[in-house]
């Protein structure tokens, strides 16, 4: 069954409950009042005929005149004896005289539909001083208010059965429009996975100011997401593509000239050998960063953190850094004891690639300050060196970008390195930011949320 069939069913049922319950509680209610209100007509008939004393002495009750001035329409009063005959009465109604003939010594009414239409019926004592000597009983036939109910009864069956119709042909309408930008998603959808092409639905129902339009908005931002992710995912293919083929080509090359002139000489077997390792180091550095990229996307949901002594792990990388390229690493912080909630490994990866881009664009000593900023690490690494211009600083972050000044294959560079520090971050919920000028240096600045112990 259809979402739209399923809909126009609901919301018709609803209304025709909704519509029923009304209708029957319209019906018994005009009902209940119209009995009421009978009932004290024949109250206050019942009063006048007491007022009659001759009605309290049991011997008039034989007269025939005695209840001859309170004969009318569908209409019977009777009075009957404590031994339950009817010792006097007048009828004008047939049906009413065959109401049995029961004693009571209370006040009694009742309302009977024997007869296809209503008649209503109240008993009162009748009293000798303070003794029950008898029963006043009113019988009355309520033919134009059972006429009256049978004609409102059909009514109301007729305006629910128009109801009904009206809400399963208002349903068709408003589903209609409730559904139509369901069906423009779902063959969007179907075109997308069909056509292999990213469409988006079209503003006429992204405008709505309901949840229809901000079910349309995700979609469309979904959908652009989608085309940017794909973009930059052949952008990386052919990128990737690029940088593999280059140490590549250099090795082929220098492997034909070994092959072909190498034998004989020396000092060609010693450099094209050399460009192999090196060529070979780059293209094994190249893997290993697309590995890693390859390994934080596929790990963003194994994610594993614990509190990690972020001074600590600075001056422990940096130290190794310092060594290994001979340059002073200058590691000041506020609090010995910042204590940041992630994971060591990959944070220890983000604090290399700082690191080793401070150290290879600067000869000076590259100074590394960590704070605390209410919730937040914040890790600030400052170098004096050839600087970034303005103008490459929004695509630092890009796989395999590379400024013009740095595009060089002697500093090992693979264009990845800060495309993986970003993800390692974002991975932490942190934030990344680099600041620099041509000449003057670059600044790195890192932040990353604090551990409960710590903040």
């Amino acid at each position: 069954m259809s979402l739209r069939t399923r809909l126009i069913l609901l919301s018709s049922l609803w209304i025709l409950l909704i519509v029923v319950v009304f209708n029957v509680s319209l019906y018994f209610y005009i009902s209940a009042s119209t009995t009421l209100n009978e009932t004290k007509l024949l109250w206050k008939k019942a009063q006048i005929i007491l007022r009659n004393p001759e009605i309290h002495d049991s011997s008039n009750w034989t007269k025939p005149e005695l209840l001859e001035d309170f004969k009318e329409p569908d209409m019977m009063v009777r009075i009957i004896a404590p031994n339950r005959d009817v010792v006097a009465g007048i009828s004008t109604h047939v049906q009413l005289s065959g109401y049995p003939v029961v004693f009571r010594s209370n006040y009694y009414t009742d309302m009977v539909n024997d007869f296809g239409f209503r008649m209503l019926f109240l008993q009162v004592p009748i009293y000798d001083d303070d003794r029950q000597i008898g029963q006043l009983e009113l019988g009355k036939a309520l033919n134009v208010v059972s006429e009256w109910m049978k004609q409102l009864g059909t009514g109301l069956v007729i305006a629910t059965g128009g109801v009904l119709a009206f809400a399963l042909i208002s349903g068709l309408v408003y589903t209609q429009i409730i559904i139509r930008p369901i069906r423009e998603l779902l063959e969007s959808m179907k075109a997308v996975r069909r056509n292999r092409t990213f469409v988006t639905l079209s503003p006429k129902i992204t405008s709505q100011k309901d949840e229809l339009g901000k079910l349309g908005q995700t979609f469309n931002e979904m959908i652009e997401a989608l085309r940017e992710h794909d973009e930059k995912q052949k952008q990386f293919v052919a990128d990737a593509s690029h940088e593999l083929r280059t140490p590549l080509t250099v090795i082929e090359s220098y492997t034909s000239l070994l092959h072909r002139w190498g034998a004989n000489d020396p000092a060609l077997r010693e450099e094209a050998l050399q460009a192999i390792q090196a060529e070979t180091s780059r293209l094994k550095g190249l893997i290993q960063a697309l590995l890693r990229l390859a390994e934080l996307e596929r790990m963003e949901a194994e994610i594993s953190f614990q509190p990690v002594e972020a001074v600590a792990l600075m001056r422990e990388t940096a130290g190794r850094l310092s060594v290994a390229f001979e340059r002073d690493l200058v590691v000041d912080a506020a609090d010995e004891r910042i204590v940041c909630w992630g994971e060591p490994e990959p944070l220890k990866q983000l604090f290399v690639i700082v690191l080793d881009n401070a150290v290879k664009y600067s000869r000076r000593p590259v100074r590394i300050r960590l704070s605390r900023e209410r919730s937040e690490a914040v890790i600030v690494v400052k170098d004096e060196g050839i600087g970034i211009p303005e103008a490459d600083i929004p695509h630092l972050f890009e796989r395999f970008y590379r400024v013009d000044k740095m595009r060089h294959r002697s500093s090992g560079g693979t264009g990845l390195g800060l495309s993986i520090a970003k993800q390692i971050v974002e991975r932490h919920n942190g934030s990344i930011r680099i600041r620099s000028r041509e000449t003057r240096g670059t600044e790195v600045e890192i932040r990353l949320p604090l551990a409960e112990e710590s903040s």
